[in-house]
């Protein structure tokens, strides 16, 4: 068996792993990184991107509605899945395709193959061609995640998928039954749904996406099934069979059974720290914490010299902050210094209308801070929005006591994008008045944050406030 040593060994080339073995050989680490399956991980095959891709795909097709509206008549658009899955994976190859380059063009060496860590140097490689052994000083573990798959009867039955088969479904459903309304589900159903399959959600909790700003949830719900998505919450799924040639999904909802039918089953209750080839270390005592990798601020695990990032770590399952906790983790390991720091995290959420947010929701800022006050502005009210059509949605700016921004939402056009000038202002400890200063482009919809910060400072220009509040 072939021994290679290096300074750090990565496992998974995830956005965190690729980033953090980049990151590493960039502070002049001779470095390996390891991959099971694919380079860049879930987010860049099966994830993220792919999901994005269809996204966009089933947004420009819903579109061609509003098209009339503004003077252009077509016929009605055809639309071809196999089409949409192959612009899908030309997008796929290109991106990691590109990863590849990047750590190839950094030095990195890669293997192709399933890591068994057997000690905190010593790294096992499975490859088609045999075992590998890798003797490394410092490790990063990030494995990544996998799909929740509950024990229900018939979770295992034909035409039931997961969000990592979605992207690659070879025809259109003409019904698809989603369990989870979470992120992933319901991102998915608003694909589902523009495509021409009918849908249902099934969420046993009292919401959809229940984490979030209650009013953005509303307006999203009353959205959703305004066109024509079928929603069920307070309802929990209990198994999955077969009646007539269709899925039968029998739940409980307020102490009641029922059931509902469709082509396809789509199992979207979210997804779980993988752990694999992880077992000696978890033998030799690697702490835990709720089915993940424990790990502080350094990114550093309780045994000496490993770090963990990522949905191994679990604090957010999001692939931008897995990125970061990457090139902390790299820094750390390199014998510099870093801190991770989770105050400012912007959620991205690509459902139609798009949801972004950023610190506290209303209820939480006023739980913690009774003196915070929070208000809205209306997307209708914005000149951009109007002229291109898009007007469903709002901006919330919560402010505390001394004018800091507490959080922020945003439900409507770009709102994935636009979160990022309320993430730039928290991290910078901005306050109303700096971002009031700073004059905004005409006609933008980067106008509508002002005007919300405007609003929440009992100052607005171009909206009236629900409860008026003394001048400032």
């Amino acid at each position: 068996m072939a021994t290679q040593q290096f300074d750090l060994t990565v496992i998974g080339a995830g956005p965190g792993g690729y980033v953090a073995a980049i990151r590493a050989a960039q502070l002049g680490g001779k470095v390996a990184i390891v991959e099971k399956q694919y380079i860049g991980g879930t987010c860049l095959n099966v994830g993220c991107i792919p999901s994005k891709a269809l996204l966009h795909t089933a947004q420009t097709l819903a579109s061609f509605e509003h098209f009339a509206d503004m003077g252009i008549h077509v016929g009605k658009p055809e639309f071809h899945i196999q089409e949409a899955v192959a612009w899908k994976d030309k997008v796929v190859r290109q991106l990691t395709g590109g990863v590849g380059q990047l750590l190839r063009g950094n030095g990195v060496t890669i293997y192709n193959g399933t890591a068994r860590v057997e000690a905190p140097g010593r790294v096992v490689v499975e490859t088609g061609d045999g075992r590998e052994e890798i003797q490394t000083q410092k490790l990063i573990l990030a494995n990544g995640s996998v799909p929740i798959l509950p024990p229900f009867p018939g979770i295992d039955g034909k035409n039931v998928i997961t969000s990592d088969d979605a992207v690659s479904m070879p025809r259109v459903p003409e019904s698809l039954i989603c369990i989870g309304g979470g992120i992933i589900g319901v991102e998915l159903a608003c694909m589902f749904h523009a495509f021409g399959t009918k849908v249902i959600i099934l969420e046993m909790l009292p919401s959809i996406i229940a984490n979030e700003d209650a009013d953005v949830v509303r307006l999203l719900h009353r959205s959703l099934t305004g066109r024509g998505i079928e929603i069920h919450v307070n309802t929990r799924v209990e198994a999955i069979g077969d009646e007539s040639g269709q899925k039968q999904v029998t739940a409980t909802r307020d102490g009641e059974r029922v059931s509902f039918s469709g082509e396809y089953v789509l199992v979207a209750v979210g997804r779980k720290a993988n752990l694999t080839g992880l077992e000696p270390l978890i033998e030799q005592g690697l702490e835990m914490e709720r089915g993940c990798v424990k790990t502080n601020a350094r990114m550093e695990t309780n045994i000496p010299h490993v770090y963990a990032i990522g949905d191994l770590v679990g604090r957010t399952w999001l692939a931008h902050v897995a990125s970061v906790e990457g090139e902390v983790a790299a820094e750390n390991a390199l014998g510099h210094e870093a801190m991770m720091d989770y105050n400012v995290v912007p959620r991205c959420i690509y459902t139609f209308p798009e949801i972004a947010a950023v610190g506290l929701t209303e209820a939480q800022a006023k739980e913690r801070h009774p003196e915070a006050h929070a208000e809205r502005f209306l997307w209708r009210a914005n000149g951009k929005a109007l002229a291109t059509g898009d007007t469903e949605g709002f901006t919330k700016v919560i402010l505390g006591r001394y004018g800091e921004i507490l959080g922020a939402s945003i439900i409507g056009p770009d709102a994935t994008n636009l979160i990022t000038e309320y993430s730039l202002a928290m991290k910078s400890e901005l306050t109303s008045d700096e971002i009031i200063a700073t004059i905004h482009p005409h006609p933008t919809l980067s106008e509508g944050l002002r005007e919300a910060v405007l609003a929440a400072a009992g100052r607005p220009i171009h909206m009236l406030l629900r409860q008026p509040v003394g001048r400032r």
